[in-house]
């Protein structure tokens, strides 16, 4: 047991598997390839999101505004397009508006020590008030049809581009948690900020990145969102921000930071979208998928507790061990 829980991603790919025998047998028919594709079509834009937003809970922080800063990029978007802009430039320039709002979210946090659940809480509020005042309640559409394959068409005929989007996001980022000097700060400065920054890490600036990132990877999904649609709202990324960290959290990365990978983020998103998937074919209301996914959260946050007392027990175990070898060892 404690072995499964020190080895999260192995654990999060036995519980999809698990699962996927379970919806199987509920609902033959979720393996379907028009059921596949609405799943993957609904949550790759939470996976992709969840990848860099990986980076932030493991250096210690949080982002609740990423829902928002969709929201704000998408409106973006649209407003620019209707204004005359190329399309393919104003979703370039939406996704840099949510690099943007992403520094913004860094910078209030690291200049003005504000904690990172309540500055991003402000900024939630503030982004997406900003996109509803900007979009009102309509929603603009009509989106050129070669802007659309972005969203709905495939490479091939085979591969959804949303597909290649999220593996090619999800090989960046795990190369540069796993093999970069970056990646490693994100990692230090989770487990022990002061220490970090006694060694020279510029703590602020990385921490300054992982929220830029997330800022990015949001207004591309407001991009994605809005070609899948082919039509962009106010209003659009309500409530994301819950899928996204329990995303994170369901694949492993510590609520507390310090620890995660790429990989059990990926298995994770892939865990809530076959099963939101297998719950909308079985007819469980929205607010009954809400539930389940609270109890999920709850779990995962759980078992990550579980799988810190296991660790501290080992380690004081060791510690008394080696002490107790010194103290017997001749003068």
């Amino acid at each position: 047991m404690r072995r499964w829980l020190s080895n999260w991603t192995l654990m999060a790919f036995l519980v999809f598997f698990v699962e996927m025998i379970i919806l199987i047998s509920i609902a033959p028919n979720i393996l379907d390839i028009y059921n596949l594709s609405t799943m993957l079509n609904n949550f790759l834009v939470i996976g992709i999101m969840a990848v860099s937003m990986s980076f932030v809970i493991i250096s210690g922080g949080i982002d609740l505004s990423i829902g928002s800063i969709v929201s704000l990029s998408g409106i973006s978007m649209g407003l620019m397009w209707q204004a005359g802009m190329p399309i393919w430039l104003a979703a370039l320039i939406a996704i840099l508006i949510g690099g943007l709002a992403g520094w913004l979210n860094g910078f209030i946090i690291v200049r003005t020590r504000i904690q990172p659940l309540i500055a991003t809480l402000a900024t939630m509020f503030i982004f997406s008030s900003i996109a509803l005042v900007l979009g009102g309640e309509s929603s603009i559409s009509g989106f050129p049809s070669s802007f659309l394959k972005l969203g709905t068409g495939s490479l091939f005929g085979l591969i959804p581009f949303q597909v290649i989007i999220f593996v090619l996001i999800a090989l960046i980022f795990g190369f540069l948690l796993q093999k970069t000097t970056f990646g490693r700060m994100v990692t230090y400065i989770g487990n022990n900020e002061n220490s970090a920054s006694y060694s020279g890490v510029s703590v602020n600036k990385i921490k300054q990145w992982t929220y830029i990132l997330s800022g990015l990877t949001a207004g591309l999904a407001g991009v994605i969102l809005g070609s899948y649609f082919s039509a962009v709202r106010g209003d659009m990324g309500y409530q994301f921000e819950f899928l996204v960290i329990t995303a994170c959290l369901v694949g492993g990365v510590n609520v507390f930071g310090g620890s995660g990978t790429i990989s059990g983020v990926v298995l994770g998103t892939l865990i809530l979208g076959m099963l939101n998937q297998g719950m909308n074919m079985m007819n469980i209301s929205s607010v009954e998928q809400k539930i389940i996914t609270g109890i999920i959260l709850l779990l995962a946050v759980t078992i990550q507790q579980l799988n810190t007392f296991f660790a501290k027990r080992r380690s004081s175990a060791h510690k008394s061990k080696d002490k107790g070898t010194a103290q017997t060892e001749p003068a």
